[in-house]
């Protein structure tokens, strides 16, 4: 596997923001799924002009085929356009019939979709009245298609944050925008732990922004604004016809849909589970995996916390914490501990003498976390890289994001990000106690919110059997 020095990884860090971030840094639309699994090279037997899903996914039985202009659950939803794919999913546009709105159409693989349909019910049978409820997507119904696939109906939502951020000078959200997502972000957690739910796979691919009047499109405007679907016909390697039953026709490239400018809402609760059940692992993106879960330790909510203070450290920066170029699970942990120090002696213990040997020898120059954070938000590129001599890389001019946040302002994120980026899960605290940083102050928008949710959190922490709002 190629592995890179400290600095070339950090290079990647301005690469990927600067030079191009969609195709380095976000697969394309988020769905909701999970990344595809690795394909060996004998397992390639078909291709598409179109670079959409993997059309193996399809003879794999990882994906339903689906074609424009179906109808599903007795005529009641049709088919328009496609949204985005993920490994084990493909979500489209569709139109209810019935209520005569937009939703979108979540198709994924009966195994894969059992626990999120589990969880999205039980938020949905919740009358705990808490404003983060606006910020989590909305499950409306759902159906099975066949007995290997299930369909999850949610309401449309718009661009995903990474894609908004990449539109901005300097490849970062303004601040009041930045301000009001990660208060979002919290809020929307902070519901989900009162109803006794972590997510468990918070990246900024999963925070999209609303889309509540594309639901009331006609379906006229619709297409009008979707235009002529761009698709490529699926075809064999060998230049046989495809007579695979589950492959489609065509794959579709995906569109965004317009939506709100501010509004946010957390997608993709298929990692999701209980904080009494955690599981042994989670297949959160490894440059906001928690520590705990790279080293394979026992795992809990505080996960959560751990990918909220990454997702803090990104929104306000433009900058990941962690690389995410070519990163894996030894580059991940190396890049942590150059932030905030050695992980405890018995996590490291627990290392292989091999893997042992690999960080050894691509370790990363310490940068500790705060300063960090000041030269991420500066885009102080050469010292971040630690360049400056003859020969090092030299980092191409771009043009940079204003710099809108005080020092104090600066100060009091930054110990935010102390007090979360911690090895202690039980040391990072609550979504509750995250909405009582000064950052989050003065907001007008979302005073009211803030106020309902800085009580101590009286949900958290207990089993779902006994939350009497859930």
């Amino acid at each position: 596997m190629l592995r890179l020095s400290s600095c070339y990884r950090r290079m990647f860090l301005y690469i990927h923001v600067v030079r191009t971030p969609s195709t380095l840094r976000h697969a394309p639309l988020s769905t909701g799924a999970r990344l595809a699994p690795a394909r060996t090279q004998r397992s390639w037997e078909y291709l598409s002009e179109i670079d959409a899903e993997d059309p193996h996914g399809y003879s794999a039985g990882r994906y339903c085929p689906i074609e424009i202009g179906q109808n599903y659950k007795d005529g009641r939803y049709k088919v328009i356009y496609k949204l985005g794919w993920g490994g084990y999913a493909t979500v489209w546009l569709a139109r209810d019939t019935r209520n005569c709105t937009n939703v979108a159409l979540k198709f994924g693989h009966v195994d894969v979709t059992s626990n999120e349909l589990r969880i999205m019910r039980h938020l949905q049978k919740s009358h705990l009245a808490h404003p983060g409820r606006n910020h989590v997507v909305r499950l409306l119904d759902s159906f099975d298609v066949s007995s290997r696939h299930t369909c999850l109906v949610f309401e449309p939502m718009g661009v995903s944050v990474p894609a908004r951020i990449e539109r901005q000078t300097g490849g970062r959200l303004p601040a009041r925008i930045a301000r009001s997502v990660t208060l979002q972000l919290a809020l929307g957690l902070d519901y989900l732990w009162q109803c006794g739910v972590a997510h468990g796979d918070l990246h900024i691919g999963n925070i999209l922004f609303s889309a509540p009047e594309v639901a009331i499109w006609s379906e006229y405007r619709l297409k009008s604004y979707l235009g002529v679907p761009q698709t490529g016909a699926v075809k064999r390697l060998d230049g046989a016809p495809v007579l695979d039953s589950s492959m489609p026709r065509h794959l579709v490239w995906p569109r965004e849909l317009p939506g709100s400018s501010t509004e946010i809402k957390i997608i993709d609760l298929g990692g999701a589970f209980f904080h009494d059940s955690p599981p042994d692992i989670v297949h959160t993106p490894y440059h906001v995996r928690a520590p705990e879960a790279l080293f394979g330790q026992p795992l809990n909510h505080g996960v959560d916390m751990w990918s909220i203070g990454c997702l803090l450290f990104e929104i306000i920066t433009g900058r990941a914490l962690i690389s995410p170029i070519l990163a894996d699970r030894l580059s991940s942990i190396e890049e942590i501990r150059s932030c905030i120090g050695t992980a405890p002696k018995e996590w490291v213990d627990s290392l292989s003498d091999e893997d042992k040997e690999i960080m050894r020898r691509n370790s990363v120059d310490p940068l500790e976390l705060d300063r960090y954070f000041r030269l991420a938000y500066e885009q102080d590129d050469d010292a971040i890289l630690g360049c400056g001599g003859e020969d090092d890389f030299q980092v191409e001019d771009y043009e940079k994001a204003p710099r809108e946040l005080t020092h104090e302002q600066l100060d009091s994120i930054s110990a935010t990000l102390h007090k979360i980026l911690v090895y202690d899960a039980h040391s990072r605290g609550t979504p509750a106690e995250l909405l009582r940083s000064p950052w989050f102050e003065n907001n007008d928008a979302e005073d009211v919110s803030i106020a309902q949710c800085k009580g101590d959190g009286q949900a958290q922490g207990e089993s779902r059997d006994e939350m009497s709002a859930c």
